[in-house]
């Protein structure tokens, strides 16, 4: 296993350059998906909250199916322009908020925000928007695809095509600082030391947009969301359980830093019954973009690894 990984991850002469090459140039401007008259913005009532789903409707897409994203941990809309740039006027684009983040509406406070609920605010929101039982790519970007993989692992989701880009096995926070001290301090109290605390659960993370991406959020999460998740999730482990996933699903990664281990996606892949590993390596700065077109490609393809892909598909067992 370990040799399959670290040659899973040989990315070998000339790979970034033909990554490059397939993303092609920028194209022109492309609207903030999220702003009126871009996006239309639905708040889906779950039990104990209400989450918030975007949807953007080109008149005329060339792609055959809908890609419905649910992005990482606590993360902003702001924060997926650069994906939703191939895919604009292209193909129909779902963005699922969680509720975790900023946006969702949560009067309850005894709301449950373990991640199985999670998975189920999924189900929900793709069942909402009129997409079950139709074909679509479900896509995960970090936590977004441990909620995914989770909800799949349960048999909450069964998505046609399941594309997750550097899917969390576990939460990456401090774990003892969750266990045993988060708990005892009131959400109040992390506000007033969030700049402590953002070091706490970073740590040495390398300069960077990565770095520049989390510090960010973190600034600007609902302490009160972040801490009862965090809290609920602290126990929450994908290895050992991913057996169960039946269906093909496809890993996704290009970039690497001490929040997103590259080591982690070829093993999650491997022990995925039907798991394929897509390497892609890029700067950190193209990699929602790269994820982005991606997507696009799985979205004009009917089923399986689209053809254009298939250079950036390595062997996990």
């Amino acid at each position: 296993m370990r040799d399959l990984v670290e040659g899973a991850l040989e990315d070998g002469p000339g790979l970034r350059s033909r990554v490059e090459a397939f993303l092609g140039p920028v194209s022109g401007d492309v609207p903030d998906f999220w702003a009126p008259g871009v996006g239309e913005v639905r708040y889906v009532p779950v039990p104990g909250a209400e989450i918030r789903v975007t949807r953007v409707k080109p008149e005329r897409p060339e792609a055959r199916r809908p890609v419905v994203l649910v992005p990482g941990w606590g993360t902003t809309p702001e924060g997926f322009r650069e994906f939703y740039g191939p895919l604009h006027g292209k193909a129909e684009f779902l963005f699922v908020e969680t509720r975790e983040k900023n946006s969702s509406r949560i009067p309850d406070p005894r709301a449950d925000f373990s991640v199985e609920r999670a998975a189920l605010d999924i189900r929900a929101a793709l069942e909402s928007e009129g997409l079950a039982g139709r074909d679509y790519v479900l896509v995960g970007a970090c936590w977004g695809s441990a909620q995914i993989l989770e909800g799949m692992v349960r048999g909450i989701l069964d998505p046609p095509t399941a594309l997750l880009a550097d899917p969390m096995h576990t939460l990456w926070f401090n774990k003892a600082f969750l266990r045993w001290i988060s708990p005892w301090i009131p959400a109040a109290a992390i506000r007033a030391v969030r700049p402590l605390l953002r070091q706490v659960l970073v740590g040495d993370l390398k300069e960077g947009a990565q770095k520049r991406r989390t510090f960010e959020f973190i600034d600007g999460a609902d302490v009160r969301k972040w801490k009862k998740s965090a809290e609920a999730a602290r126990d929450f482990e994908l290895f050992g359980r991913l057996g169960d996933v039946k269906r093909e699903v496809f890993v996704l990664n290009g970039t690497g830093d001490k929040v997103h281990d590259p080591r982690n996606y070829p093993r999650i892949a491997a022990e995925l019954p039907a798991g394929r590993f897509l390497r892609m390596p890029v700067d950190e700065a193209l990699r929602e973009r790269m994820f982005g077109a991606v997507a696009l490609e799985f979205a004009r393809a009917e089923a399986g690894l689209p053809e254009r892909l298939a250079e950036f598909e390595r062997a996990v067992r």
